[in-house]
């Protein structure tokens, strides 16, 4: 039992560690968060620091692979099981607006680490373009259906959609969350129209706002139990 129980607490450390660092940094910037910051917010020393990661670098990793295994991974579950493309393309713009707009620590980490070429950068760009892959092929699979223009690269429409809602983080008041759903429903309309297509169709109304959240918070849960 011992062993278990230790095993446990320090995944609970390793976690609170992580949970703090994703403040800083996304209060101060990577480049401008010290060791010694992270060591005094976290209150231990740092050899107990590394005693968890191997560096600093190391343990942003662990930061952006928590908010993938938290964030991303549930939204891919969850789209991946809409067989009709334009209900999965209308849950995945709208979802992803909803989710940058709930998770103030995006803006740091799609904005100021994916640039950072370490060891870990190949890592973090391979799950990150799992998303790209998913919502390039949608659009294609409406294409397919004669549901959207097909002289638009669903490559570069793709990337467009996906700057445009991750932009979002730059001019989003997040203490207005009152303002989420009217954003991801007029993004919505964005991509649809840009698309030469039309959302709202029979059978994708969205549920309510309450509704997602709940199970969104139900899935991170489970995800929180994970080894990062």
């Amino acid at each position: 039992m011992k062993p278990k129980r230790a095993r446990a607490d320090s995944q609970k450390k390793r976690t609170e560690i992580i949970r703090r660092a994703t403040k800083l940094f996304l209060q101060k910037g990577f480049d401008a968060t010290s060791t010694n910051d992270i060591c005094a917010y976290a209150k231990l020393t740092k050899p107990s620091l590394y005693h968890y990661f191997e560096s600093k670098n190391h343990l942003l990793f662990s930061v952006h692979m928590r908010t993938i295994e938290t964030v991303l991974y549930p939204f891919l579950e969850e789209v991946m099981l809409i067989k009709e493309p334009d209900k999965r393309l209308e849950t995945m713009v709208r979802e992803f607006t909803r989710t940058i707009c709930s998770h103030p620590e995006l803006r740091f980490l799609l904005h100021g680490t994916l640039g950072i070429r370490d060891k870990h950068h190949a890592a973090i760009r391979k799950e990150w373009k799992k998303f790209y892959l998913l919502l390039r092929d949608t659009i294609s699979e409406l294409q397919s259906a004669g549901k959207a223009d097909r002289d638009v690269s669903p490559s570069w429409a793709a990337l467009l959609l996906l700057g445009m809602v991750a932009w979002i983080t730059f001019w989003f008041d997040y203490k207005r969350r009152d303002q989420i759903d009217e954003i991801a429903r007029l993004t919505v309309k964005m991509a649809f129209r840009g698309l030469g297509s039309e959302p709202g169709l029979p059978g994708s109304a969205s549920p309510p706002s309450e509704e997602r959240d709940m199970k969104s918070q139900e899935v991170r849960k489970q995800k929180n139990n994970k080894k990062y």
